[in-house]
């Protein structure tokens, strides 16, 4: 399989529940629902604030026709009439909800989480570190160096993209980047 997004469902798979608000599930993560098929759904989540949205939806003018379609030229394929009587569907509350503690997110916000370069993700404890450490050979700590990053919709674009091509997501774009910037000074 190309790309890395297997590794980061994996990874949310495996993560024990105990890393998750008490009251979230990682199903929701792991197998999310969309609104319905067809529809302009936003493919981002939405906010807490905007849980509700609101749609049009249109219906043939014979009430015992079940048919609804989201655009207004369609046909009604029981009576064959355009289905021009507009109807307004309202979405229920969204499943995201802040968590008791007041934390809004899947997670437990007090555990630090490590994002590996394939976009595996890994609770952050002290033995994880070292562990990784020597997985990458590393000798002289001084050469390891803390990335701050910032993230836009142009990153958040590029790294969708790159999950769906590469195993090194997070160098690709984000080392390359930082490469790319000090050979232009």
């Amino acid at each position: 399989m190309a790309g890395c997004l297997h590794s980061l469902y994996k990874s949310i798979e495996n993560l024990s529940d105990i890393y998750f608000q008490p009251d979230q599930d990682k199903n929701f993560v792991l197998n999310p629902k969309v609104a319905m098929s067809g529809a302009k759904v936003p493919l981002l989540l939405q906010s807490v604030e905007q849980s509700y949205t609101t749609s049009k939806f249109y219906r043939c003018g014979n009430y015992h026709c079940g048919y609804v379609a989201n655009d207004p030229r369609a046909i009604c394929p029981s009576c064959r009439n355009q289905m021009t009587s507009e109807l307004s569907y309202v979405d229920p509350p969204s499943d995201i909800k802040a968590s008791s503690s007041g934390e809004g997110g899947y997670v437990k916000g007090v555990i630090t989480y490590m994002v590996m370069d394939n976009l595996e993700v890994k609770p952050m404890s002290t033995i994880s570190s070292i562990t990784l450490l020597t997985k990458f050979n590393v000798r002289d700590l001084g050469a390891v160096e803390e990335k701050v990053v910032d993230f836009g919709i142009d990153e958040v674009l590029s790294l969708l993209e790159a999950s769906l091509q590469s195993k090194t997501v997070l160098s690709d774009i984000f080392l390359r980047n930082h490469t790319d910037h000090e050979s232009q000074q």
